[in-house]
């Protein structure tokens, strides 16, 4: 009897490659220059969010420990055993410092696992020195990555760390990245390499958007330009996230304003995130207060979001001929809540509730 042939079992899927770096010219020639050779031990990549610097220090990383790179620093090749690890998440020689890192500390130090901050504490800093002890898995350099490094107040994971980089060892990278280096204490700072990720340019924003994205270049050209330099609002607009309390934040400062009367409800924060959540209400207040300024002021061309324009037209048009001066008063009162919510322990919500006081007395 002829066999029958056994049905052929579909190749594995390959993970979906890294999203592609996008602007910052003098970041990239600033390590071609340099060379994989002769990096320091730490950098430490600051700026506004959503303009590349956690992009970028995978992508370094991944470039390092390619088999077959093109070029330095953003020309990993994406076929070889490192570069398919490190897509997948599995690279033995790069640390992402993640909730799930975070959590999977505290469950290794026998601490609740329950616990849902995504701050950094002891364990974290502890299991990051354990691991970057061992020796790389593909015979080059470990790599430790760790986002978010502003949101650090315990002292005890600062001076952990500051030790492995007053006492780097060879083969050992630390990559840090922050939105306020002013957060960051001058001591961690001044031991590594500081480089600033700028704002992104409205062109490449939407260059991003339309050609690895499938947007359409007008409406690429819209978001880009409500985003502000950042390509990650731009891609959280696209994809929906925090659009609604986006929206609703706008609607809110415009409806304070322009109509004290009224009280509007105040934008829904959720227990879980309002402390990060209160930096999207807060944006998305002071460019809708911003752009109803550039109309009381005849620039009718300079709109960030031209999709408010109505409600922002109208916002205007009730506050008459004093709009300036108190439009003015008004993005004043935001910046003051965006002190608040940054330096103070004051709950969001009673953030809001002051700045809620403010608008609507301007």
């Amino acid at each position: 009897m002829a066999k029958t042939k056994e049905p052929q079992q579909a190749p594995p899927e390959r993970p979906a490659p890294l999203a592609p770096f996008v602007g910052q010219p003098s970041i990239v020639e600033y390590f071609r220059r340099v060379g994989p050779d002769d990096l320091a031990q730490a950098y430490f990549f600051w700026g506004q969010r959503g303009v590349g610097k956690l992009t970028f220090a995978k992508i370094l990383a991944m470039t390092l420990h390619c088999e077959r790179p093109s070029s330095f620093p953003l020309g990993y090749c994406g076929e070889c055993g490192p570069c398919l690890r490190a897509v997948a998440g599995s690279s033995g020689d790069t640390i992402v410092i993640s909730d799930e890192f975070i959590r999977e500390a505290d469950r290794l130090a026998g601490k609740s696992i329950e616990r849902k901050t995504d701050v950094m504490g002891i364990e974290t800093a502890r299991r990051i020195i354990s691991l970057m002890e061992m020796h790389s898995y593909e015979g080059g350099r470990m790599v430790c990555i760790v986002p978010n490094f502003d949101f650090v107040t315990n002292d005890l994971v600062y001076n952990a760390l500051l030790k492995e980089l007053e006492e780097p060892k060879p083969g050992k990278l630390f990559l840090l990245t922050a939105e306020r280096p002013d957060r960051v204490l001058p001591t961690i700072r001044s031991r590594t390499t500081s480089l600033r990720f700028d704002a992104l340019a409205e062109s490449d924003i939407a260059k991003a958007l339309v050609e690895h994205h499938g947007v359409p270049a007008d409406r690429a050209k819209l978001l880009a330009r409500r985003a502000q330099g950042s390509l990650g609002d731009a891609l959280a607009a696209l994809e929906g996230e925090g659009l609604s309390l986006y929206e609703s934040s706008r609607d809110w400062a415009l409806a304070c304003i322009g109509a004290p009367k009224r009280i509007p409800q105040t934008p829904p924060l959720s227990r879980e995130n309002a402390r990060t959540e209160i930096v999207e209400v807060l944006r998305g207040a002071r460019l809708a207060v911003r752009d109803a300024l550039t109309l009381a002021l005849g620039s009718h061309d300079r709109l960030l979001d031209a999709e408010a324009a109505r409600s922002s037209r109208e916002a205007v048009e009730r506050l008459g001929s004093d709009a300036a001066r108190r439009l003015v008063n008004g993005l004043t009162a935001i910046n003051e809540a965006s002190r608040i919510a940054d330096e103070t322990n004051i709950p969001p919500a009673s953030v809001l509730g002051w700045l809620q006081v403010q608008l609507r007395s301007i």
